[in-house]
């Protein structure tokens, strides 16, 4: 089972789901329209995994918020995963965008908001805590939403397989190239 995990402000339909069940329709693949508290997304799909006859063959797919996610149930449950520009610091991230954002930050400046913060602060890991070979991690030099080079720097103190694309933006726009060895990755699983 491939798990697909969006980014904040995605759902389930995004354009790499879309993707993987056009190109490989005969691929299980789960792409949940996640909620928008951490601790009810990562129950959706937690429940889900525990209903998986085959654990050993599941692979968690994440895109930024949800490469976050990815890594989270990663370093728990130990579950490959491979993430595609993800955050390393969603609630500091999402606070640089409501600097320049105002319609965000009136969104975030409530108590349910606040509380979101919260949980994702609980969800980091601090690189030198993940001892897992099973996890690639690709960056986008150009991605214009997050700064690649504060996800590289924490990988590295990591055994994380790090690759570092010259461009692809925030969205992965590159994601057709790494495509292929995402499903070898799954088969060989």
């Amino acid at each position: 089972m491939i798990i697909y995990l969006h980014g904040y402000g995605s759902n389930g339909n995004a354009f790499k789901a879309r993707l993987i069940r056009r190109l490989y329709p005969e691929l299980p693949l789960f792409s949940p329209d996640l909620p928008r508290e951490p601790e009810k997304a990562l129950r959706l799909v937690t429940d889900y995994i525990k209903t998986l006859p085959d654990r050993q063959k599941c692979l968690l797919l994440g895109s930024s918020l949800g490469g976050f996610y990815a890594l989270h149930l990663n370093t728990v449950l130990s579950i490959p995963a491979i993430l595609l520009n993800p955050t390393i610091n969603p609630g500091g991230d999402l606070k640089s965008r409501m600097e320049l954002d105002n319609e965000l930050l009136q969104r975030l400046n409530s108590e349910e908001n606040a509380e979101i913060l919260i949980q994702l602060a609980r969800l980091y890991h601090p690189p030198e805590t993940l001892h897992t070979d099973n996890l690639t991690v690709h960056l986008n030099r150009d991605d214009e939403i997050l700064d690649y080079r504060i996800a590289e720097k924490y990988f590295q103190k990591t055994p994380a397989k790090l690759v570092v694309h010259p461009a692809g933006g925030h969205v992965f726009l590159n994601f057709m190239d790494i495509l292929p060895e995402i499903i070898e990755y799954y088969h060989n699983l």
